[in-house]
């Protein structure tokens, strides 16, 4: 077996979410089913990939002039479905729906709303992307520093795979700190397999456990790091068995923040879970007998007052901040 085959992570993607995107000329729904089927991709390589190819479709001969906005929604059901719960990709497609609206106005000529579209896809692909995706490894530094602040020899507990974790533990390795981490299984995704991986080829060292053993482990850390995809004023969605990791923490006194860019703040108190994961028994047990009930939703929401802070590229947040961060943001409109 070569070392490839050894490294190899089941991600939720069905086989065809690896192939080439079709050429020019063929639906975007086809160019952009790779990445609708892909449930192992970060939010932020969701929103740039469907962000890339919708404005070559915009910008191209296939886009109809009038009802651009309605086609552009018919052709991004898939990966409204299976992505749109992910808060950096429902601001996307929430984006480009206000785009069009606000170009739809009495008198502008049909092909408004498409170039209005194709303007808002560009901002997340351009030079100015980082305003729409903003660096998740900027959350963690308010997390080196102050009342947050990692102490070298300290051990952080991550709950399976998170980029934005990642990249903050790989910011404090580049500043000269040498954390050692504790790695959970991350659900039927195996994602803690991808986390650990990635942790030990940069030199830090990883302890990987069972997803059912991370609340014994938070007596053995010094503070607990998770990753999120959609952060409400009330409550976030993180793996499953999060809010009982987070419970022990708080009773064992052990520090518990979520790292999360601004663009993972949404205003709903409940935020969405995908359906899919729910639907797709497959991932937690394939050919299950029909008549045992699959369980096999592998998100669920933690209340946000379980973590101490909100690490994000602006700063840590108390949990009351975030709501008022999140009520301001449903007062005043987005631009266009």
């Amino acid at each position: 077996m070569s070392d490839e085959e050894t490294l190899h992570v089941f991600e939720w993607a069905p086989p065809s979410a690896g192939l080439h995107a079709p050429p020019d000329g063929t639906p975007l729904a086809e160019r952009v089913a790779a990445v609708a089927e892909d449930r192992g991709a970060t939010a932020a390589d969701v929103a740039r990939r469907v962000a890339r190819e919708a404005h070559g479709w915009l910008s191209g001969p296939d886009a109809p002039d009038a009802g651009a906005a309605d086609a552009l929604e018919h052709e991004l059901a898939e990966v409204s479905r299976t992505h749109g719960w992910r808060a950096p990709v429902a601001a996307l497609l929430g984006g480009l729906a206000r785009a069009a609206a606000s170009a739809s106005r009495p008198g502008a000529p049909d092909h408004a709303a498409r170039e209005a579209m194709a303007d808002e896809c560009a901002l997340w692909i351009g030079e100015r992307a980082e305003e729409r995706l903003p660096s998740r490894e900027r959350c963690a530094a308010p997390l080196l520093d102050g009342a947050l602040g990692l102490v070298e020899g300290e051990t952080i507990l991550v709950h399976g795979w998170s980029e934005t974790v990642a990249r903050g533990i790989e910011f404090a390795r580049a500043r000269g700190l040498s954390p050692e981490v504790v790695v959970s299984e991350g659900g039927a995704d195996l994602g803690g397999r991808r986390l650990a991986r990635r942790l030990v080829a940069g030199g830090i060292p990883v302890t990987f456990i069972y997803d059912a053993a991370i609340a014994g482990a938070v007596e053995e850390v010094d503070r607990v790091w998770l990753g999120s995809d959609a952060v409400g004023p009330e409550a976030f969605v993180g793996r499953v068995g999060v809010r009982a990791l987070l419970e022990r923490a708080r009773d064992a006194d052990v520090d518990a923040v979520l790292l999360a860019t601004s663009d993972k703040f949404v205003q709903a108190a409940r935020p969405e879970l995908p359906a899919w994961s729910a639907e797709e028994r497959w991932h937690l047990w394939e050919g299950a007998p029909d008549s045992v009930d699959v369980r096999a939703q592998a998100f669920e929401r933690a209340p946000l007052d379980l973590v101490r802070a909100v690490a994000t590229e602006d700063g840590a947040l108390a949990p009351s901040a975030v709501r008022a961060r999140v009520a301001g943001a449903a007062r005043v409109p987005s631009p266009a």
